[in-house]
Order: structure tokens, then C-alpha cells, then sequence
């Protein structure tokens, strides 16, 4: 069974509470999962037996924007990130606990199977080989877009 994803309502609320503000984001076209840009990240939605039930991946400036935002960095240490092309640790850490709250959407869902996130790893294009080769060819696919002091940020929400 695939996994069914959260309500765009669900979410950008979710992410208002934890980054204190209305997010940035609305529905969108995201960007070629094959052509990623530096300093894009990945976290696998893992289910019974660590079966992969799906991913959310955000590009540089919206891993700087969630993350950041939930611990208050200045927007000048932001900027400072998005130009060496890598988020600091701590606001990886901190996008990641974004992501451990949004799990509860999906777990909310009837039917869907109880997820829970790995932690977040930088994007890399899977093989044809991979196990997570979906990735290029999600059955479903959502993205949400929006302008950041950084540019354009697209947080992507996958299953198989």
C-alpha cells in the first residue's frame, strides 16, 4: 500500500507552529530530482522492519529556512551557510525534528503504516540498482515552493 501524504493545510499549519510564522511555502512545481543542487537533503520515512514508506527532501535555502528558523539563527548565519553551499549541523538537526513532528501527520492517516524518519542525509541521485531508485518516480509527489531571503526553497514530500 502506498503511503498516503498529509493535507497541504496539515503541513504549512504544522510548520507555522514550529518555526513561529506562516511559512513561505504553497504548492508548486519543484524541482528534477536527477538534477539536485548542492546542499540538498533527504530523510526516508521508515515503517515496520525499516521498510522505506516514503521522503521528504528539501533543497538548500528551505533546509536553511525550517531549520533556522525553529532555532532562531540570525538571517545573517543563514546566508552565510547558503553561500558555502552547506547547512550547519545544528539546523540539520533541527530540520529533522521539523520532520519527526510532520511524521505524526502521516501517522494520523487511516490506513497508512506508523512511520517514523531516519535521520537527514544529504541528497544524492540514486542508481538504477538503489533500493530507493523510486525516488526518481514517486507514485506520488507533492511540492511546496516559496521565496526565502536565500532564493527559492522547494520542500518535497515522496512515496514509492
Amino acid at each position: 500500500m502506498t503511503l498516503t501524504l498529509p493535507e497541504t493545510k496539515e503541513i504549512l499549519d504544522l510548520v507555522a507552529l514550529l518555526i513561529d510564522e506562516k511559512p513561505v511555502f504553497r504548492p508548486g512545481q519543484g524541482w528534477d530530482l536527477t538534477q539536485p543542487e548542492p546542499g540538498a537533503y533527504i530523510t526516508f520515512l521508515q515503517g515496520r522492519d525499516n521498510a522505506v514508506e516514503g521522503a521528504i527532501i528539501t533543497d538548500l535555502a528551505a533546509t536553511l529556512y525550517i531549520g533556522g528558523k525553529l532555532i532562531l539563527l540570525p538571517e545573517a548565519s543563514l546566508k552565510d551557510q547558503f553561500q558555502s553551499g552547506e547547512a550547519d549541523e545544528p539546523v540539520v538537526e533541527a530540520l529533522n525534528e521539523v520532520i519527526n513532528n510532520l511524521r505524526t501527520l502521516y501517522n494520523n492517516i487511516d490506513l497508512n503504516p506508523h512511520v517514523a524518519p531516519t535521520q537527514t542525509f544529504p541528497y544524492q541521485v540514486p542508481g538504477p540498482d538503489d533500493f530507493v531508485a523510486w525516488v526518481l518516480n514517486p507514485s506520488k509527489r507533492i511540492d511546496y515552493v516559496g521565496q526565502t531571503a536565500f532564493g527559492p526553497a522547494t520542500l518535497t514530500l515522496i512515496a514509492p
